[in-house]
């Protein structure tokens, strides 16, 4: 939101994102609000450079596209926002794409690369004809029976952390069905063909394919000055020219997660982690895309 609002010339664009940033101010930690602000001006002028050196000038307009089909009405042209990543959208009197460039904001504490897509476990079943949430479901089932746990997530959340020999035995199951969830979706990408998996790949978790309206990915980095600000062209950058060749390796990667490899020679392009929202047991199973 304040990548926005700094790219606006400090004007607020939307009520409706005043209005949670408003509310997000009064949650955080007054430390984390100096590094998000700092990150989010550093952010904005890389925008702004980036923009200019693409052909995008005049006018600049700042949309938040928070609300679904934001984009659809903005533009005029059918987005479908859940696979295009954009939470910022500028628009530019003079420019590539009808003017229209994107933003899909990050930010971190640190130098690297962060996580970038957190799709649901039942979306990779409906996807890939698997049946992985309703196997967990099943096997989860049968340790709340045995134990004896509270049905209610809220309520086992808090049993399991309040006792710590049965916290032990859930740590210790949660962690065998993460890998047994990893393997089984192991066994389906290893029993595809690469031209299958180069659109399950760039479609399905790092939203390549998607053209209009153009976007990029920013993120600010750093816990003190001088906070710096990196951009990726989802379309546009040496993952995907590695993918593009047709030629992966899978790996599996600790206990939950699986490796993609590609190009020649072998170049690590991301990670698909199977984790527990919380507390294992006692929160959703999701899924996550991480840089490797």
């Amino acid at each position: 939101m304040l990548v926005g609002y700094y790219i606006n010339k400090k004007r607020w664009y939307d009520k409706g994102a005043k209005t949670k940033y408003q509310q997000r101010v009064s949650e955080v930690d007054p430390a984390d609000l100096i590094r998000a602000t700092e990150h989010a001006k550093v952010m904005a002028s890389a925008f702004i450079l980036y923009a200019k050196n693409n052909g995008y000038s005049g006018k600049v307009k700042v949309y938040w596209t928070a609300r679904a089909g934001s984009m659809t009405k903005l533009t005029g042209v059918e987005v479908d926002q859940t696979k295009n990543p954009t939470d910022t959208l500028i628009h530019f009197s003079r420019g590539p794409s009808d003017g229209w460039l994107g933003i899909s904001a990050k930010s971190t504490k640190g130098s690297g690369e962060i996580g970038f897509k957190n799709p649901g476990v039942g979306t990779i079943d409906r996807i890939l004809g698997l049946k992985i949430a309703e196997d967990y479901k099943k096997e989860a089932d049968k340790v709340i029976a045995n134990l004896k746990l509270p049905i209610t997530a809220k309520e086992r959340k808090t049993y399991i952390r309040a006792n710590s020999n049965i916290k032990a035995l859930t740590q210790k199951r949660g962690s065998e069905l993460l890998s047994d969830m990893r393997d089984t979706l192991f066994d389906k990408l290893d029993s595809m063909k690469n031209e299958e998996l180069l659109d399950y790949f760039m479609e399905d978790w790092l939203n390549a394919n998607v053209m209009f309206p153009p976007y990029i990915k920013i993120t600010g980095k750093g816990n003190k000055p001088p906070y710096t600000a990196t951009i990726v062209e989802p379309t546009q950058n040496d993952k995907n020219e590695a993918l593009a060749t047709l030629d992966y390796e899978l790996e599996k990667v600790g206990n939950e997660s699986i490796g993609v490899k590609a190009g020649d020679p072998k170049k690590k392009i991301f990670k698909m982690r199977f984790k527990f929202e919380s507390e294992k047991l006692a929160s959703s199973v999701k899924m996550s895309g991480e840089s490797w």
